[in-house]
């Protein structure tokens, strides 16, 4: 599984719900660029959508995935939903292949130790504190990064077209019982046999009194 270590390949600006954007965790060397850096991925820190957006960038150290997305439960003040901007440093390409399906929910649950720092601070706490703060609290180091699979998601496409199948199959079922049915219901319409041939002896004998009767 792909993970990531704090102290040296994560930068992460995002905002709490009194206090505003900022630096909340980043390695300490390239401190004063990496605002820089993710202006420049996502200019006037435009999100868009409710859509994971990301970006590969170069800087001076390396390569680095660019991600922006909007927190799926938590809002400032103003009830606008807090947007999260990331770095990953020194990645594998595999992770940059999978970066579109990033499950962001279980990334902000190992996070959340430090984003509580952030969301429970005023407006009137200082960068520093608040970033030292967070630093403090995030004892895990180590962070999970977890993929939405396309195959689990072809396998749930094939599961849900079989009840299609199903229903086909019973509609075919059906239609035979329906034609079956209707032959049933024609037989039970047709003359009886013996009915039949009572007619004919009716019609015979009328034929004989017809007769018998000319001749008299």
């Amino acid at each position: 599984m792909d993970s990531l270590v704090i102290d040296t390949q994560l930068v992460w600006m995002t905002c709490g719900i009194d206090a505003g954007y900022q630096i909340l965790l980043a390695p300490p060397e390239l401190g004063k660029t990496w605002v820089d850096l993710l202006e420049g991925a996502f200019p006037n820190f435009e999100v868009g959508g409710q859509v994971l957006k990301t970006v590969e960038i170069n800087y001076e150290g390396g390569k680095a995935l660019a991600l922006a997305f909007f927190d799926p439960v938590m809002c400032d003040a103003s009830s606008r939903p807090i947007k999260h901007f990331m770095l990953l440093l020194g990645m594998s390409d595999s992770v940059f292949k999978k970066a579109p399906q990033l499950l962001i929910t279980p990334l902000l649950s190992q996070l959340k130790p430090a984003f509580d720092v952030i969301c429970q601070a005023s407006r009137y706490s200082s960068e520093q504190e608040i970033m030292r703060l967070a630093q403090t609290k995030q004892t895990e180091r180590n962070i999970r990064l977890e993929f939405s699979s396309k195959l689990s998601t072809f396998k749930l496409g094939n599961k849900n077209k079989q009840p299609t199948g199903v229903q086909k199959a019973i509609s075919a079922k059906e239609l035979i019982q329906q034609v079956e049915q209707g032959k049933l219901e024609d037989e039970a319409l047709a003359m009886p046999l013996w009915l039949k041939w009572a007619f004919v002896v009716v019609i015979l004998l009328a034929v004989i009194m017809g007769l018998w009767v000319g001749l008299v």
